[in-house]
């Protein structure tokens, strides 16, 4: 069934970036068509991206759709849950900056650790990153690896500090000036799938706003790469697959440099900050 799902999404997430890249060079993409069931502003490109990878999944019997703009789908008695956000980084794709990207996983249980198919397309270049539990990463169908960094010190992080208070931005200084480099590029998605190939060694989003569409897919691809991913204060992520409810989650290379981490994001010589 796996093997069903990856033939379909590849072709499906394929559509979704023809369709959007279409959309960006018209300009309409950027039309409000409404509000999504998270309560954001839908555009044209969520709601065209929505409908191809939904329309994709509706072939399946036993599969039931949560989306970022839509909400819940189909039967709720399905015994697979298909975990979707059609255009992570909306906002910068209405700002034409290109990175942005969709997401889709599959998942035959309540936890991440039942997540059993994950596919991130970048919707700008067309790389798409897809994994199986327990069967390794891949980008454009190559093996994919972390990074081997070990030293929060030579480490290039993407950090998400959007829409965070003061007291949370001053939380994450030690982080801030702990790290070689910090980026942050928009599609937290796409960003987590940068530690899975090696292009960044750690992703950090401890806001506590970051819903579990946002990053089912790209967990399980990070995780088959290698990668260690758990919540700001080091705990395993345990997320309700609904869009209530919303999470921190930081993502490395690897435990060493996890730990270091984990220790910036709580502040040095300190105890642990929660960061709201």
């Amino acid at each position: 069934m796996i093997a069903e799902w990856e033939g379909v999404l590849l072709d499906a997430t394929r559509r979704v970036h023809l369709r959007v890249a279409e959309l960006a060079r018209s300009g309409e993409g950027t039309r409000t068509v409404g509000v999504g069931a998270a309560g954001d502003r839908t555009i044209l490109a969520d709601k065209v991206a929505e409908d191809e990878l939904v329309d994709a999944l509706s072939g399946f019997k036993d599969v039931r759709v949560l989306s970022e703009e839509a909400g819940a789908l189909g039967k709720g008695d399905a015994s697979v849950l298909a975990v979707i956000d059609p255009l992570d980084g909306s906002s910068n794709f209405g700002r034409r900056i290109p990175f942005y990207c969709t997401s889709v996983a599959m998942v035959e249980g309540e936890s991440v650790g039942d997540i059993t198919f994950g596919i991130v397309r970048d919707l700008v270049t067309g790389d798409v990153y897809t994994a199986r539990r327990g069967e390794g990463a891949t980008k454009n169908g190559r093996r994919i690896r972390t990074s081997g960094a070990s030293s929060a010190r030579e480490a290039v992080v993407g950090i998400d500090l959007s829409r965070s208070t003061s007291k949370a931005a001053a939380a994450l200084v030690p982080l801030l000036s702990g790290v070689k480099r910090q980026v942050h590029l928009g599609a937290n998605a796409l960003e987590i799938c940068y530690v899975a190939d090696g292009r960044f060694d750690s992703f950090v989003d401890a806001r506590g706003k970051i819903r579990v569409t946002d990053f089912a897919a790209a967990y399980l691809i990070a995780v088959e790469a290698g990668a260690r991913v758990t919540d700001a204060e080091g705990k395993e992520l345990s997320p309700r697959f609904d869009l209530e409810q919303r999470y921190s989650v930081v993502a490395s290379a690897n435990e060493t440099l996890h730990k270091q981490i984990l220790e910036l994001c709580a502040g040095r010589g300190g105890g642990k900050v929660r960061v709201r």
